[in-house]
């Protein structure tokens, strides 16, 4: 009314009167400010709240004894509640009921009541309502009285930190894990230069290396300067390939680290293809130097004769291929020559094993002094050694000529007595020549005629030589009609398996091995090496192993019929040829099928020929058959070192150890270091290892002390027919009497 009063234009009040009004209208005015100035209050307090009640951040209000009073829809929602009102309601006691460990409430309260705040708080606590495990910081202050300074209460923020947890512990076992592996984990990033961008490299570096991680990383090449100088070209190959096809990378190198070690690493990593063109590869190094170190071992007591350090046999047989294919290539025949020492036997005899070496060594030297470096000079054994030429002019004619001349230059050479002290000895020998060039020769067929020729010449009177003449090969014709016969027999099924038993370690029969036999109806039982080789020769290899495992699994299906044999395993001989076939795999798994078998106590054998072979082709096709529990072994291990060396490439389940190392293990020095480190290999590969040729007790206590895993040989049984080993392996007394030896011997 006073507004409307004092506003009628015109009006005037005495002057007493006017300065109660204005006192009057200040009043008023004061009012209407003290009214705006609520409302204005009303509406920060309710932008306030609803500021809190919408943080991410949990925000809460509790008294001093630990009461919830207040709780915003963060801390609702992080504690598993739709409601304020239902999680106040639940809440009874927060230390029992919040903290995963209680004594964290009396922490947090203890520093609260200490300073007055606690900042950054983090514990592990229940999400209330499920009772899941999460983790969280808090933050909080004391709220005091405005003018008395009595506490009121408390408030505070929460935040939920699980991830942030989780991922730092995962970045601690990531550190832990990297520190302490024996390789090192890398994430690098090449362009079409080849230039290297390093986004990360784990501590394994430094030890791998020997200097610190960022001396490494401040190159361009990473390890371009430690790789040894030799094999650059291949490591910087290995990068373009995997490049250019997107394949995984798998390389071996040899580095030289900062202090001047030379070591082995292998470099496996996986490809990425970025949006700019650049490749980032993902990887791992390893220090692979002990087993390349073991490979280098093994391949010097596989492939060289321990005592003059020539090649041996094993060797000879691929230097022979590799010299056939260069004269086929270059059109220039080659020469095989085998010597046999004249009257070594009766040196050896007369004065000892130590002079018969020391003669032996004379020999090598002597004939590696004949021929070039690029020439092979093999030890075949005992007192015999063959060299290969290759390149000896432009045809046959012109080759023998080249090779009767450097005959007759090692015969001169080995004539030359032989002195130890007072020991003179007149040196001499007898060599067979054949000469080879374009068109294909088997390795064995030309040993076979340098040694019909050598004998040629030791019936010649000795100390000479003789060139092989096509004429002493009349032979032929027998092989041909023996070929007629293998082809009749093969149809008719008249072959046989035989079976040679495994035994245990605790001298228990295991199982056997199916071995192929001919009962010749003329010549009577024919050697398996003569009518395999005829298979091969004639293209018979495919219906051969088709025989054998078709034989093999139903006699398999017979034992497990029988509770008495059902736990005995077979193990047959399949050719890689056979095995790379495309109906292989789908013929097998319907023999399983239709015989319904046990596949694990099946083990197929295969030779180290295996590793000349298509390797993916082959890993696929074992892991095929492997998924229905079909075992793999690879027999006459040890005699090629791409064996050795590609072993992991492929699923193996065991090795046979080659039946050659284990019948000179009591004699030869180098053998019975090569088995050693076999069986340890295999057991370190975790395979099981089969030696067989097991001929007397010393070699069985040699091979069980060293963990050989199965036995077979002439020890125990020769192979023999199914009735006759199946008596065998139900003998009580046949096991026992293999077990009390091999204790006997342990």
């Amino acid at each position: 009314m006073l507004e409307n009063f004092s506003a009628i234009e015109g009006f005037m009040l005495p002057a007493a009167t006017a300065g109660a009004a204005a006192c009057l209208a200040g009043l008023t005015a004061a009012v209407i400010h003290y009214r705006g100035r609520c409302r204005q209050w009303r509406d920060e307090h309710r932008n306030l709240s609803s500021l809190v009640e919408n943080l991410s951040e949990g925000i809460y209000r509790s008294s001093l004894d630990g009461r919830q009073l207040s709780a915003n829809r963060a801390l609702v929602k992080l504690n598993g509640y739709e409601t304020e009102a239902e999680l106040l309601a639940a809440v009874k006691n927060i230390a029992s009921e919040w903290y995963v460990d209680p004594k964290r409430r009396d922490e947090f309260r203890e520093i609260l009541q200490r300073d007055g705040y606690v900042e950054d708080f983090v514990s592990e606590i229940y999400r209330h309502k499920t009772r899941e495990r999460i983790w969280i910081t808090e933050s909080a202050r004391i709220v005091h009285h405005r003018r008395t300074g009595r506490p009121l209460y408390y408030e505070g923020s929460v935040r939920e930190i699980t991830e942030t947890v989780t991922r730092l512990r995962l970045e601690e076992q990531f550190q832990k894990l990297t520190s302490n592996l024996p390789g090192g984990l890398f994430q690098i990033v090449r362009g079409r230069s080849f230039d290297i961008t390093v986004n990360y490299l784990s501590d394994g570096f430094e030890n791998l290396l020997e200097v610190p991680i960022e001396e490494i990383t401040a190159g361009r090449q990473l390890f371009a300067r430690f790789v040894n100088p030799d094999d650059r070209k291949a490591y910087f190959g290995a990068f373009r390939t995997s490049y250019d096809t997107m394949e995984p990378l798998d390389h071996e190198f040899r580095i030289t680290t900062a202090t001047g070690k030379e070591k082995w690493l292998r470099m496996s990593a996986k490809p990425e293809r970025l949006n700019d063109g650049q490749v980032s590869w993902h990887g791992y190094v390893s220090d692979i130097s002990l087993r390349k170190r073991q490979a280098l071992e093994i391949e010097e007591l596989a492939f060289y004769d321990p005592l003059t350090k020539l090649p041996n046999r094993r060797l000879l047989a691929e230097r022979i291929a590799r010299s056939a294919k260069t004269c086929r290539r270059t059109r220039k025949p080659g020469a095989l020559f085998f010597i046999d020492l004249d009257n070594f036997k009766s040196l050896n005899d007369t004065q000892g094993h130590d002079i018969g070496d020391d003669y032996l060594v004379e020999i090598s030297s002597r004939l590696r002094q004949c021929v070039r470096e690029t020439d092979t000079v093999a030890r075949m054994g005992g007192d015999e050694f063959v060299v290969i030429l290759d390149g000896l002019g432009d045809s046959e004619a012109a080759a023998a000529s080249q090779a009767i001349i450097a005959g007759n230059k090692m015969l001169s050479a080995l004539r030359r007595p032989f002195e130890r002290g007072e020991l003179r000895h007149s040196s001499s020998a007898s060599m067979g020549v054949v000469v080879f060039g374009e068109h294909d020769t088997a390795g064995d067929d030309l040993l076979k005629r340098a040694d019909i020729a050598m004998y040629q010449a030791k019936g010649a009177g000795r100390d000479g030589l003789a060139l092989f003449d096509e004429r002493w090969m009349n032979g032929e014709q027998e092989r041909f009609t023996l070929l007629e016969d293998f082809r009749r027999a093969l149809e008719e099924k008249t072959l046989e398996l035989q079976f040679q038993p495994q035994i245990d370690r605790e001298g228990r029969v295991a199982g056997a091995e199916g071995l192929l036999r001919w009962r010749h109806p003329r010549l009577g039982m024919v050697p398996p090496d003569r009518f395999i080789a005829l298979a091969e020769q004639a293209g018979l290899t495919h219906q051969l192993c088709r025989f054998v495992l078709a034989s093999g699994v139903k006699t398999l299906a017979g034992w497990q019929q029988n509770p008495e044999t059902a736990g005995l395993g077979l193990s047959l001989n399949v050719s890689v040829q056979s095995f790379s076939g495309p109906q292989f795999v789908s013929f097998l798994e319907n023999l399983l099928e239709e015989h319904a078998i046990e596949a694990s106590r099946l083990t197929i054998e295969f030779t180290e020929h295996v590793m000349a072979t298509d390797q993916t082709l082959v890993a696929n096709r074992m892991n095929a058959l492997k998924s229905s529990g079909l075992r793999f072994s690879l027999d006459d291990f040890g005699i090629g070192y791409s064996s050795l060396a590609r072993l992991k490439s492929l699923p193996f389940d065991e090795v046979k150890i080659d039946g050659s190392f284990v019948r000179d293990i009591e004699n030869s020095d180098g053998d019975r270091a090569l088995v050693r480190t076999i069986l340890a290999m295999a057991n370190t590969l975790g395979l099981d290892a089969v030696a067989e040729h097991v001929e007397t007790r010393s070699q069985e206590a040699f091979l069980y002390a060293f963990g050989c895993d199965l036995f077979q040989g002439y020890l125990y049984a020769a192979a023999m027919p199914e009735t006759a080993f199946l008596e065998f392996a139900r003998a009580p007394e046949t096991a026992a009497s293999v077990d009390d030896a091999l204790r006997a011997q342990a």
